[in-house]
């Protein structure tokens, strides 16, 4: 009894090993990815290639998407896996090097997202008033005479009062995260 207990245990863990194993293979419509292009052992899939295709369109809206472009594109991304292939043959991947430089890297873009979400939540509640508005003026009036009127310019000191804000608050909230961490400075070591 135990052993049929067991057998049957097995049996059912292999055929979920099994169904996972397939489902990976699989699109969500149950059909198996077309591969586009086969380098090596890597194949690149039609739907990871489109998704290329699209990121790069996005950035470049001058893009023209002709049978050529998309042929190019390929080109240029078999390429790209071939030289990835090379460099992982020559083990580069693993150097320190460029392990610090993929970490500045994934700095840098943690932060500047960071930046970037602040700055919009900022900008969202950053606003100017008609006083500030002219406050500016007349302090601008006051060194140059020759200053057009407030009607002509009052969009451009309304969107530089706006960005002078947003930039001190940015500068604030930065400010406001140094002072709460807990940051000691061996002064000696300078």
């Amino acid at each position: 009894m135990r052993g049929t207990v067991m057998r049957k245990t097995w049996f059912c863990l292999f055929l979920l090993l099994l169904l996972v194993g397939f489902s990976g293979c699989k699109r969500e419509n149950g059909e198996k990815p077309e591969v586009l292009a086969r380098i090596n052992d890597y194949n690149l899939t039609l739907d990871e290639f489109q998704k290329q295709l699209a990121s790069d369109m996005e950035m470049d809206k001058e893009f023209k998407l002709t049978r050529d472009a998309k042929k190019a594109f390929l080109d240029e991304l078999i390429k790209k896996e071939i030289l990835i292939q090379e460099a992982r043959k020559l083990k580069l991947d693993t150097k320190e090097e460029f392990r610090r430089a993929i970490e500045r890297y994934w700095e840098s873009t943690l932060i500047r997202d960071l930046l970037s979400l602040k700055a919009k939540d900022i900008a969202e509640k950053t606003y100017v008033s008609e006083e500030e508005i002219n406050n500016r003026y007349r302090a601008m009036q006051a060194v140059n005479e020759n200053l057009p009127s407030l009607k002509d310019v009052r969009e451009k000191i309304k969107k530089k009062l706006k960005e002078e804000k947003k930039t001190a608050l940015l500068a604030e909230w930065i400010n406001n995260l140094k002072k709460k961490a807990d940051i000691k400075i061996n002064d000696s070591l300078l």
